[in-house]
Protein backbone atom coordinates (compact mmCIF):
# COMPACT_ATOMS: atom_id res chain seq x y z
CA UNK A 1 0.00 0.00 0.00
CA UNK A 2 1.69 3.83 -0.85
CA UNK A 3 0.97 6.36 1.13
CA UNK A 4 1.20 9.88 -0.23
CA UNK A 5 1.92 12.67 2.37
CA UNK A 6 1.36 16.20 1.21
CA UNK A 7 2.90 18.37 3.67
CA UNK A 8 1.57 22.10 3.96
CA UNK A 9 4.34 24.25 5.55
CA UNK A 10 3.48 27.03 7.89
CA UNK A 11 5.72 29.36 6.87
CA UNK A 12 6.26 33.31 8.11
CA UNK A 13 3.32 35.00 6.42
CA UNK A 14 1.79 31.73 4.51
CA UNK A 15 -2.04 31.49 4.29
CA UNK A 16 -3.75 28.31 4.81
CA UNK A 17 -7.98 28.36 5.02
CA UNK A 18 -8.34 24.68 6.92
CA UNK A 19 -12.09 25.06 6.83
CA UNK A 20 -12.02 25.26 2.82
CA UNK A 21 -9.50 22.66 2.87
CA UNK A 22 -11.86 20.71 4.59
CA UNK A 23 -15.29 20.78 3.67
CA UNK A 24 -14.86 21.94 -0.50
CA UNK A 25 -11.35 20.84 -1.45
CA UNK A 26 -11.22 17.06 0.45
CA UNK A 27 -14.96 16.17 -1.23
CA UNK A 28 -13.68 18.31 -4.83
CA UNK A 29 -10.24 15.17 -4.71
CA UNK A 30 -12.29 12.46 -3.27
CA UNK A 31 -14.44 12.60 -6.05
CA UNK A 32 -11.93 13.08 -8.87
CA UNK A 33 -9.51 10.45 -7.16
CA UNK A 34 -11.72 7.74 -5.65
CA UNK A 35 -12.95 6.75 -8.92
CA UNK A 36 -9.01 5.90 -10.08
CA UNK A 37 -8.00 4.28 -7.35
CA UNK A 38 -8.09 6.15 -4.01
CA UNK A 39 -8.29 3.24 -1.38
CA UNK A 40 -8.32 6.24 1.77
CA UNK A 41 -7.53 10.16 2.35
CA UNK A 42 -6.73 11.16 5.55
CA UNK A 43 -6.80 15.28 6.77
CA UNK A 44 -4.96 16.67 9.46
CA UNK A 45 -4.74 20.33 10.33
CA UNK A 46 -2.15 21.67 12.80
CA UNK A 47 -3.05 23.01 16.05
CA UNK A 48 0.13 23.48 18.02
CA UNK A 49 3.42 22.74 18.99
CA UNK A 50 3.84 20.69 22.18
CA UNK A 51 4.72 24.31 24.15
CA UNK A 52 1.84 25.45 22.39
CA UNK A 53 3.64 27.25 19.74
CA UNK A 54 2.06 27.72 16.12
CA UNK A 55 2.64 24.48 14.15
CA UNK A 56 4.88 23.63 12.46
CA UNK A 57 2.79 22.63 9.52
CA UNK A 58 -0.92 23.86 8.58
CA UNK A 59 -1.96 20.79 7.39
CA UNK A 60 -1.22 17.02 6.42
CA UNK A 61 -3.13 14.88 3.96
CA UNK A 62 -2.33 11.56 3.27
CA UNK A 63 -3.80 9.81 0.35
CA UNK A 64 -3.58 5.68 0.16
CA UNK A 65 -3.37 3.96 -3.17
CA UNK A 66 -2.63 0.19 -3.70
CA UNK A 67 0.94 1.10 -5.72
CA UNK A 68 3.04 3.82 -7.69
CA UNK A 69 1.43 2.97 -10.76
CA UNK A 70 -1.97 3.54 -9.56
CA UNK A 71 -1.22 6.57 -7.89
CA UNK A 72 0.85 7.83 -10.69
CA UNK A 73 -1.89 7.54 -13.33
CA UNK A 74 -4.56 9.13 -10.83
CA UNK A 75 -2.24 12.06 -11.02
CA UNK A 76 -2.14 12.16 -14.53
CA UNK A 77 -5.55 12.38 -15.16
CA UNK A 78 -6.82 14.94 -12.57
CA UNK A 79 -3.87 16.98 -10.77
CA UNK A 80 -4.01 19.80 -13.01
CA UNK A 81 -7.53 20.27 -11.56
CA UNK A 82 -6.23 19.53 -8.00
CA UNK A 83 -3.24 21.97 -8.25
CA UNK A 84 -5.36 24.71 -10.03
CA UNK A 85 -7.70 24.61 -6.72
CA UNK A 86 -4.95 25.29 -4.50
CA UNK A 87 -4.97 28.91 -4.58
CA UNK A 88 -8.27 29.03 -3.34
CA UNK A 89 -7.34 27.69 0.37
CA UNK A 90 -3.33 28.33 0.60
CA UNK A 91 -0.72 30.19 -0.97
CA UNK A 92 1.90 27.74 0.24
CA UNK A 93 3.12 24.92 -1.92
CA UNK A 94 2.92 20.90 -0.40
CA UNK A 95 5.89 19.02 0.43
CA UNK A 96 5.04 15.64 -1.09
CA UNK A 97 6.50 12.05 0.14
CA UNK A 98 5.77 8.55 -1.06
CA UNK A 99 5.80 6.20 1.84
CA UNK A 100 5.03 2.24 2.33
CA UNK A 101 2.62 1.43 5.05
CA UNK A 102 4.80 -0.83 7.81
CA UNK A 103 2.95 -2.75 10.43
CA UNK A 104 4.93 -3.19 13.80
CA UNK A 105 4.61 -6.39 15.25
CA UNK A 106 3.89 -6.55 18.32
Amino acid sequence: MLRVSAVYPNNAGSRFDGEDYVRRHTPFARGLLNPLGLRDLRITLGTATLDGAAPPYWAISEMLFDNREAFDSAMAACSEALFADAPQYTDVAPVLQLSELAQATP
